[in-house]
């Protein structure tokens, strides 16, 4: 009860503090006036003021934000090493996250290490940080043994805002020690509070009109491959392509790319593919595709941007109408054929969003399309969430689809839902949910990621974090579930419940061990019951940065699905990340696992036996290793194995290498290779390695520049 008070009056406190006006100047103004120094510890939460002196000085210079912090550090103080924009530096951190539509919840997000890395993007609604979004903000850091000094340059005529000086904004300042895992922040602010987060912010007054960027940018690029395995070079119109950025308004942005080229994303990690119901899905890295696609607020069931392979051309754009938030998205497909057989369809695909909020209503409407000659598929998604108190909400999701295909075997016009409901309740350190979710059976979602149909289910969850804790338990976390479904057919209903539930706990020498348990029970496609359960451990060891392993052992008895039946597996999931010298990182994972069925099995389809071989003991590994001795410089080179057998093959290899140079701000020079291969051959005491076949290999060198 008390500590509830002390966060209602502080909380209350916070709301009545008055905004500064920020001073116009073109060289710094450090006075009390404009000056922000009362930092409080926020993780672990127990409000203590921050013990080394931080104070932070704004004032604007034209079109530029300023924003000046003297950070007083001690022997512990953390540097970092040079990283990629948007990857975390482990190092001590100040970051700013400024709300220019105070009457939104959301804020663009900037941050500092002392090593120059650039890291920014922008908090949602629901707490969680996108670092998709990228600006032109910079910042000039320096430190002694006693002091650490830093200034944000952050431009003002690309974000988001009304028209018209005074600008009302809103301010949350964050310190971070590396060392000791401690987050400060000014004013008192904590993500488990939703909504008031935003309200806590510090409100600050920007007088000097504000003049928009409304430049056109163009990007074109030049590529030239070379497969290394037929010797021949490739120079023809897919070779070139042109990205235009546009601004029209102050709050519209637009993006249009003709041939969007994606030759220096890193090929997918290898995965454990192999006993899965549906298609693995793979986490989209095509710049394209990732940026701001959370603004149009549609989850993976509804939009998956990995189903387009290479369009030949695609545009977006995002911007703001009064209270309602708008986005469209378009790309047209590239036909790929073999061999006369078509394998990828020159299909469109267009999503267009509008959310709006409205007092504590916020609403997500959006319509995804995929379309083709003589087929089609729409699909309207609604999400609905109503704030109905400071710690409860509900939200509700509705995706209605319609689907024809000339080509199929079934013409029929296909008609389909999926429905959601959700109530959320997080009084204090805990948090309850509870959700049910109908989907029909003539669903299709061929834009997205949609596979499970015909069905009903429920949950009911809980979770809870302890208080800061000071001796050598730090922190204690709990989750527990309880989840319901079941499977329509024509036979009748596949009901299955699943209870789950784990024990986080955070040890002083930064041990972290996560403890798990699961069991219930799962229908084959025979419609047969089997129970399963798995329980393991996680542990990670997070103390120095030239080393951090994290270790997972699991038990199970789990479904196999090509045998429609239940078995025994143990599974060992390694990971090593570490930095060397500042200038090298790398990243190391091995999961092994170890399957307790036959490695042949005969299995009766329709009374016809087949004979089905299934590897029972296989790892997959996966390293990465990047030297970056500058931010402008980068050379990354990784390694994917696979050593499960099928079919002939005993495994399976590929490797990449990735050149960056950023030889002028936003001009790029990029270069390398990647090759995939298969083990046709087992290793022998003559040849330790096997012999290994080429499936492909290819050679780029990509050059692009902004004007």
């Amino acid at each position: 009860m008390r500590k509830t008070m002390s966060f209602l009056i502080l909380l209350l406190a916070v709301s009545l503090l008055p905004g500064f006006e920020l001073p116009v100047s073109q060289q710094p103004v450090l006075e009390d006036s404009n000056l922000i120094s009362d930092f409080v510890r926020v993780d672990p939460d127990d409000s203590l003021p921050e013990p080394l002196s931080t104070k932070a000085w704004f004032w604007q210079d034209g079109n530029n934000l300023m924003i000046h912090f003297e950070c007083e550090i001690d022997e512990k103080f953390a540097e970092g090493n040079y990283v990629d924009r948007d990857t975390n530096a482990r190092a001590d951190m100040l970051r700013i996250q400024l709300n220019t539509l105070p009457e939104e919840p959301f804020a663009y997000v900037f941050l500092a290490y002392p090593c120059g890395s650039l890291g920014d993007g922008v908090r949602r609604q629901d707490m969680s940080l996108d670092y998709k979004w990228d600006s032109q903000y910079s910042y000039q850091s320096s430190h002694t043994d006693s002091t650490w000094s830093l200034t944000f340059t952050i431009p003002l005529g690309s974000l988001r805002f009304k028209k018209g000086a005074p600008y009302n904004w809103k301010v949350i300042l964050t310190r971070y020690h590396y060392a000791g895992a401690e987050t400060f922040s000014s004013p008192y602010a904590n993500t488990d509070h939703k909504q008031t987060y935003f309200d806590s912010m510090h409100a600050i007054t920007l007088t000097q009109p504000i003049k928009r960027d409304s430049k056109i940018e163009l990007r074109p690029y030049f590529v030239k491959s070379y497969d290394l395995i037929n010797k021949t070079s490739s120079f023809d119109p897919d070779m070139l392509g042109l990205d235009i950025a546009l601004t029209p308004t102050q709050q519209t942005r637009i993006k249009i790319s003709f041939n969007p080229d994606f030759s220096d994303t890193p090929p997918d990690a290898a995965a454990d593919i192999y006993n899965i119901d549906v298609p693995y899905f793979y986490e989209e890295n095509r710049f394209f595709f990732t940026e701001d696609i959370d603004a149009f607020g549609v989850s993976r069931t509804a939009f998956n941007s990995r189903n387009i392979n290479q369009p030949s051309f695609a545009y977006k754009g995002t911007g703001i109408i009064g209270k309602t938030k708008w986005g469209i998205l378009g790309a047209l497909d590239k036909e790929v054929t073999q061999g006369g057989y078509v394998l990828n369809r020159d299909d469109y695909y267009q999503v267009l969003s509008l959310i709006s909020t409205i007092s504590d209503f916020t609403f997500y409407n959006a319509t995804v399309s995929r379309l083709n000659k003589g087929y089609y598929n729409h699909l309207y998604s609604g999400i609905y969430r109503y704030q109905i108190y400071k710690n409860m909400d509900i939200c509700a999701t509705v995706i209605g689809t319609i689907r024809q295909d000339d080509n199929a075997t079934d013409t029929s016009v296909k008609k389909g839902y999926k429905a959601d409901g959700t109530l959320s309740f997080y009084p204090g350190r805990f948090v309850f949910i509870t959700s049910y979710n109908k989907t029909s059976k003539d669903i299709y979602a061929d834009a997205g990621y949609l596979y499970y149909k015909d069905l009903q289910a429920y949950s009911v969850t809980s979770s809870w974090n302890s208080k800061p804790m000071y001796g050598f338990l730090k922190q204690a976390n709990s989750f527990a579930s309880v989840d319901g479904l079941d499977w329509f057919h024509e036979g009748g209903t596949d009901s299955e419940l699943n209870y789950y539930g784990n024990l986080f706990l955070e040890f002083k020498p930064k041990l972290i061990t996560t403890c798990f348990a699961q069991v219930g029970n799962v229908h084959d496609n025979w419609h047969r019951d089997h129970d399963h359960y798995s329980f393991g451990t996680s542990i990670t060891l997070n103390r120095w940065n030239e080393f951090r392993p994290i270790l997972n052992l699991i038990r199970s008895h789990t479904m196999v699905y090509a045998l429609n039946d239940t078995y025994d597996c143990n599974s060992f999931y390694a990971t090593m990340v570490g930095t060397l010298a500042k200038k090298y990182t790398y990243t190391l994972t091995w999961n092994l696992m170890d399957y307790g069925y036959p490695r042949e099995n005969t299995i009766d389809y329709g009374g016809t036996p087949y004979t089905i071989h299934l590897d029972d003991r296989y790892s997959i590994i996966n390293a990465k290793f990047q030297y970056m001795p500058s931010l402008q410089l980068s050379l990354t080179t990784g390694l994917s194995y696979s050593s499960y057998e099928s079919q002939g093959a005993y495994a399976d290899l590929g490797y990449y290498a990735n050149l960056r140079y950023e030889f002028k701000r936003d001009w790029f020079i990029y270069a390398g290779f990647k090759s995939a291969q298969t083990q046709d051959e087992k290793p022998t005491s003559s040849d330790y390695l096997g012999h290994f076949t080429k499936d492909s290999a290819s050679a780029y060198f990509k050059v692009s520049v902004s004007l």
